[in-house]
């Protein structure tokens, strides 16, 4: 399964990995892997990795499943990237087909199509522009131009043709791509079956959560059973080995299920050289899978180790590659219990002080673990809209509040930008007032409810400063957790908090995609992870 590449793989790689779980049910062998650079994998596709890293990576996954798995036919499924790619591999080792799913298009119309994707969600996500003339960057993902190029380049021919290859090509009707690439590999030779990628926007289309096109899933996997059925098991195939584990510049990391029933899954991240000093969980956001917003955790589990601090990146349950429970568990207290088996995992590693942390709901769900459980010696909390819940709130009223301040909503209402989008038509004042009525009602709450409120959140502040345990709080300048900050523990200034130290971030968002936003973060996970809870506090603003 070739993946695709950057914010498009984050955003469906659930959804992949249900697809993986489609096709292993009727009895096909199916590898998942990340492009080097991306993902889990070593390397940067913005300045160290090449076009023939990727070629590399892709022989090195049909090798192992050769070898280890004695297969005798591949198939070949890509997304995006993937899509794009999968001609051009498949025919040099022969594949037996082919399914290209919105697959991205060749030369400058998919340069351009990259580029106009980045600045759409950038503008989506109120994001600060990052690309530049040697990168292209979507939501915090970059990629270096010489590789968007060098891939762009490939162009299919005589020399790709392998007689009656059946290929599926799974694309949005009417798009370019639909159009263009059943005519093009027709031409040379290829037999063509087209579908209908009828659930592509709200699989890949970024919106609040990704919705798995389950319908277009069952469509490719019953065209694959007519194409090329899947073979007998073969004896011994479940015992080929399992990775090795990823080892780079100072790190050494390796995959781990574990929890009851192994239904959970994370990436331990230790040093090569010394003795760990703390360990640090990484904890979920919303829907964001192990990796963090813009491959994040990735990049801190890597620095920390190499100062000697190791640190585990989760998937709770139901994101990323974890076992699902039926519900979104975020801003929900039973996500507590995964990271509370993440503990238990870690325990008895001699890793040092457990420390945990996460942006905006993985905020939350650390500091209510570290409640819970005395092993918990720090939090990092980023951006936590909400620092308690009530029994008596509901997961909607919770999750319209938004995640901007009042002060902030106010200054974009009253923007000068604001008011051309209305006056050209290009933004509905009854948009508007509907999503003030939607952040103002979840907003709202009665003075009894308030109370309960405030005094759980300073009962559970004062049982955590009992205990000792380290805490930052790291807030975007104008981001809704300072304002949930000011109605629990009053309006101060940051230096003045008493149950934790409070950092803001200016000119960054919600996402901290701003990459002097991402080490502000980092700084301060080594602050805790070090008890250095104090130092530095009066750097509360940092500017980009």
């Amino acid at each position: 399964m070739l993946p695709a590449w950057g914010f498009e793989e984050f955003t469906i790689r659930r959804g992949w990995g249900r697809f993986a779980d489609m096709l292993a049910d009727v009895g096909y062998t199916c590898l998942r892997f990340d492009w080097p650079g991306s993902g889990d994998s070593l390397g940067d596709v913005e300045t160290t990795v090449s076009f023939s890293q990727w070629k590399e990576a892709f022989v090195a996954a049909a090798d192992l499943l050769k070898t280890n798995y004695k297969i005798e036919k591949l198939v070949l499924v890509g997304h995006g990237v993937g899509g794009l790619l999968a001609p051009h591999f498949g025919c040099a080792l022969s594949a037996s087909a082919m399914v290209l799913m919105a697959p991205q298009n060749e030369g400058r119309t998919g340069l351009r199509e990259l580029d106009l994707s980045g600045k759409l969600i950038g503008t989506y996500l109120k994001l600060a522009e990052q690309s530049s003339d040697d990168v292209i960057n979507i939501a915090g993902h970059s990629i270096a131009k010489s590789l968007a190029q060098e891939i762009a380049a490939l162009r299919l021919g005589e020399e790709h043709f392998l007689h009656d290859l059946p290929v599926l090509t799974v694309a949005r009707a009417e798009t370019r791509s639909a159009i263009d690439w059943p005519h093009r590999l027709r031409k040379i030779g290829f037999a063509v079956t087209e579908f209908d990628y009828a659930g592509y926007d709200e699989f890949a289309g970024y919106k609040q959560a990704s919705i798995a096109p389950i319908r277009d899933f069952e469509r490719v996997r019953d065209w694959l059973l007519e194409t090329v059925a899947p073979g007998d098991a073969v004896s011994g195939a479940e015992a080929a080995p399992t990775a090795q584990g990823l080892e780079g510049e100072g790190f050494r990391e390796s995959a781990l299920v574990f929890g009851q029933n192994d239904r959970l899954f994370g990436v331990l991240c230790r040093s090569v050289a010394r003795p760990s000093r703390a360990a640090v969980i990484l904890v979920n956001s919303g829907d964001t899978y192990h990796i963090g917003w813009g491959r994040m955790h990735v990049a801190f589990a890597r620095s920390l180790a190499r100062m000697g601090i190791a640190s585990f990146r989760i998937d709770t349950s139901g994101i990323g590659d974890s076992q699902s429970t039926g519900k979104p568990l975020y801003y929900d207290d039973a996500q507590v219990q995964d990271i509370l088996e993440a503990v238990q995992a870690l325990e008895g590693l001699n890793l040092g002080p457990m420390i945990v942390g996460g942006l905006c709901s993985g905020g939350y769900a650390s500091i209510q673990t570290a409640l819970c459980d005395p092993r918990i010696q720090g939090i990092v909390a980023i951006n936590p809209v909400r620092l308690a819940i009530d029994p008596e709130e509901t997961f909607e009223q919770i999750m319209n509040a938004g995640t901007s301040s009042i002060a902030a909503y106010r200054r974009r209402i009253l923007s000068a930008k604001l008011f051309k989008d209305v006056l050209f038509g290009r933004v509905s004042v009854l948009s508007i007032m509907s999503k003030i009525r939607q952040i103002a009602g979840a907003r709202y709450v009665g003075f009894t409810l308030r109370n309960r409120l405030r005094t759980k959140a300073r009962q559970q502040a004062e049982a955590l400063s009992q205990r000792g345990v380290t805490s930052i709080h790291v807030f975007a300048e104008g981001d809704a957790g300072l304002d949930e900050l000011a109605r629990l523990f009053g309006k101060r200034e940051p230096v003045d908090y008493d149950h934790a130290a409070v950092r803001i971030i200016s000119d960054t968002e919600h996402n901290m995609t701003a990459p002097h936003a991402r080490d502000a973060i980092l700084q301060a996970i080594v602050d805790v992870s070090l008890g250095n809870q104090r130092d530095a506090v009066s750097k509360h603003s940092v500017p980009a």
